[in-house]
């Protein structure tokens, strides 16, 4: 339970403070900490709303995002590409859409996260910020898989923002739950693009299946940039051999994994119809 609020004054500050509170956690828009049966287990919540970390800027090539931009921004931008303003409606609430920032929504990695699994599927890169013991403050610019695959390794890390490139590559995500409100069961996403030549490369393919964990399935993305898969059909079937599921009240183990099966087969089918969305 959260006893104690501290409010940053800027990045090192908030770093600084996260270093020496042990049980400390990095509040942005709250939804997580605040919400009934949460899995955050902090003494101190740091705030992060005077880091100036609140919008979304075009920079030619890419939309760099701040990490405290909320769902709602997202959806209302311009600049924002569809398919993360489709992954931000997941969100069926106004108000959550307002409070929950992408920043705080991509730290959880959580089994029912709305963005994790198209930001991951986009490639996208994230921008982070940590201070050694020494007090040394250092930025970095790194690709997103590799936040997801050593996550546990940045429990003390920063997230300034994500780097969203603005190429053709093709990006979708889908969600099943039981209610708008209710958390999924299985969120899908998947990207991928096509070279000069029409090859399929660069595929992603992530599941964030509740009760297990997000995860990315390589033998998948590794068969359909081989050609070993070609339909939807094949897909299909081949997600639902790789993907770990398990029971709970959300749904049988059987049903998740054909549910992301299905999902992640219709995204390779919008790809191959359509190229980008």
């Amino acid at each position: 339970m959260i006893q104690e609020f501290l409010i940053a004054k800027d990045t090192e500050d908030a770093l600084k403070l996260k270093r020496n509170n042990p049980r400390s956690v990095f509040y942005a828009g709250g939804t997580e900490i605040n919400r009934l049966n949460s899995t955050v287990d902090a003494k101190t919540a740091i705030g992060l709303s005077k880091l100036g970390l609140d919008s979304i800027t075009d920079e030619g090539g890419s939309i760099r995002i701040g990490s405290m931009v909320t769902l709602q921004q997202l959806v209302d931008s311009d600049s924002v590409p569809q398919w993360l303003k489709d992954a931000a409606l997941f969100c069926g609430s106004f108000t959550k859409r307002n409070m929950a920032t992408i920043g705080g929504n991509m730290a959880m990695c959580s089994d029912h996260s709305y963005l994790a699994p198209a930001l991951l599927a986009s490639r996208a890169r994230v921008l982070t910020a940590t201070i050694t013991e020494e007090g040394s403050y250092n930025e970095d610019n790194m690709p997103i898989r590799e936040y997801h695959a050593y996550h546990t390794l940045f429990s003390g890390t920063l997230l300034l923002g994500f780097l969203i490139s603005k190429d053709s590559r093709f990006v979708g995500s889908l969600r099943y739950a039981n209610t708008l409100q209710s958390q999924a069961a299985v969120t899908v996403g998947f990207g991928a693009t096509k070279n000069g030549e029409g090859v399929i490369d660069h595929v992603r393919v992530f599941a964030a299946v509740k009760g297990i964990g997000l995860q990315r399935l390589p033998s998948v993305e590794n068969a359909i940039e081989n050609g070993e898969l070609t339909t939807k059909q094949d897909v299909q079937i081949s997600v639902g051999h790789e993907v770990e599921a398990k029971d709970d009240t959300t749904g049988s183990s059987s049903y998740k994994r054909y549910i992301a099966s299905v999902g992640i087969a219709q995204l390779f089918s919008n790809f191959i119809s359509g190229g980008v969305k």
